[in-house]
């Protein structure tokens, strides 16, 4: 009786300390890109990363920004990316390149039932113009709070097929 209540102790004692180390993997809010054409990309981890993804003109795509719930956030878009630029305070990097244009912006407040997900999320509808020429291409990236630290999403670099 002894040992089994020894192992429960142990292995109780074995998810406290590994809860906040898997919680810290998810260290910010994420950006996702889907498409009508089943195209998709995205990450829930920020950092300097571009995650590449190809539509046709026309489709039809639905952006979601991941964060804290009734967190603040802005998504905005480039036509080119340049080298990872960190902003002190703000975890990630910026890798839109001037000019950069606002996109959207509001209060992330739609609950996901995701445990492992960050709490809260928006979402965005859009359509690729029908006359986009193949080869256009776009990024996006978003700035939010997740799991209490702000954070610079990983970028979503979208081409025109």
């Amino acid at each position: 009786m002894f040992s089994k209540t020894r192992a429960c102790v142990l292995a109780a004692l074995l998810l406290l300390i590994l809860s906040p180390a898997a919680r810290a993997q998810f260290s910010g809010p994420g950006l996702l890109w889907q498409d009508s054409s089943g195209g998709s990309a995205g990450s829930f981890v920020p950092g300097c990363v571009s995650h590449p993804v190809s539509a046709p003109p026309g489709a039809t795509v639905t952006v979601q920004v991941w964060g804290d719930f009734q967190a603040p956030f802005g998504l905005f878009a480039s036509l080119s990316q340049g080298p990872c630029l960190p902003i002190p305070g703000f975890g990630g990097g910026l890798l839109l390149s001037p000019p950069i244009f606002p996109v959207a912006s509001g209060v992330l407040t739609q609950l996901s039932p995701c445990l492992s997900c960050p709490q809260a999320f928006a979402e965005l509808f859009a359509q690729i113009p029908p006359t986009a020429p193949a080869g256009t291409q776009f990024s996006l990236q978003a700035v939010s709070i997740g799991f209490g630290a702000p954070a610079l999403t990983a970028a979503i670099e979208a081409t025109v097929q």
